[in-house]
């Protein structure tokens, strides 16, 4: 994906107030209890059974599953982004016919991995995510709320914009659509101590971020669920509902949403290149400081103190980490990136 597509920032001069900030955290703890309980009747209740009176079957890919509420297009209802001028909580009434959609299924691997690809709290780690994912067509950071800690590292809380590739996005047909939207991250547990990753995307408004000249603002409203059920097997569950704005086909809202919801498929191969390229690059950072007068670890040649030496051992090592990242697919990570 091209760098460039990352490198603006619409809104660069976006800050909040701690009351603001306040407000946010209430508002993501409020959004996440609602629907945390949703996926635990999901599972407790229902049995990770879909209700097919209710959903209809739309896309599956792997052992991912993707449904369509039947009631959503009868309902009247949309959403819309929250003001913290007006601090309206929840979906208001906006326009008929808005998909709402539910996913369900599993994902190979383990939940540390899929929820290290799935935090993105930095322009490098949001760059290295879409690469993978394919979630988004170009974005930028605009300003953190809750960072990631070593105490806490999946959890975050980050105001983002992003565009992203809607079909016919290319022709005449469909302008261009972006998002400003409030991204959040954590761990949650079950009563029986089960831990839940969560993934929360819902638009947000303030008085400096209207949309550009030639571009609709689109709102979302997307959450997922994950937690290790067995051995390498991740359980998934989410739901999605994207209001695209202006006079647009509802296939679109229908193939954003969907789509938005596969992607989780990628999560976990994207956590463990991630892990890969910061093994990497802090082991040839070991190397260089520590293996000046034995073997080098890469081609196993002696190596020695003179800087002739030391600059060969190096690029050595750069090569090897090239060379095992193109194998992987894996994308460069900066010298900054931890998380």
């Amino acid at each position: 994906m091209p760098k460039d597509r990352f490198a603006e920032n619409p809104y660069p001069d976006l800050e909040v107030s701690t009351e603001e900030r306040h407000q946010l955290i209430d508002l993501v703890n409020g959004f996440v209890e609602e629907h945390f309980q949703t996926y635990e009747d999901f599972v407790r209740v229902d049995n990770r059974r879909v209700n097919e009176r209710r959903w209809k079957h739309f896309k599956s890919k792997d052992d991912l599953h993707v449904y369509e509420d039947r009631r959503s297009s009868d309902s009247g209802k949309s959403m819309e982004s929250w003001n913290p001028e007006t601090s309206q909580d929840n979906a208001v009434p906006s326009k008929k016919d808005t998909p709402v959609m539910l996913r369900f299924g599993t994902a190979v691997g383990h939940l540390d991995d899929l929820m290290f690809g799935v935090v993105n709290p930095t322009l490098d780690t949001m760059r290295i995510k879409a690469s993978y994912v394919h979630d988004l067509d170009g974005g930028a950071i605009l300003c953190p709320v809750l960072e990631p800690t070593e105490e806490e590292p999946f959890r975050s809380l980050i105001i983002k914009w992003m565009t992203i590739d809607a079909p016919l996005k290319s022709t005449s047909l469909v302008k261009v659509r972006d998002f400003v939207y409030i991204e959040a991250t954590g761990i949650l547990r079950f009563a029986n101590g089960d831990r839940v990753g969560y993934q929360l995307l819902h638009s947000i408004e303030f008085p400096n971020t209207k949309p550009r000249p030639n571009v609709i603002r689109a709102n979302l409203s997307y959450f997922s669920f994950f937690r290790q059920i067995e051995e390498n097997v991740v359980d998934v569950f989410g739901t999605s509902t994207v209001a695209p704005g202006g006079d647009v086909m509802r296939f679109i809202s229908v193939r954003v949403a969907t789509e938005a919801l596969l992607s989780a498929t990628d999560l976990v191969f994207c956590g463990q290149m991630k892990k890969l390229s910061w093994m990497l690059q802090h082991q040839h950072s070991m190397d260089r400081q520590t293996q000046r007068n034995e073997n080098c670890v890469m081609c196993n040649k002696q190596t020695t103190s003179g800087a002739d030496s030391a600059r060969a051992h190096a690029s050595c090592a750069m090569v090897a980490c090239a060379s095992r990242a193109r194998s992987e697919g894996a994308s460069p990570l900066s010298p900054s990136t931890a998380s």
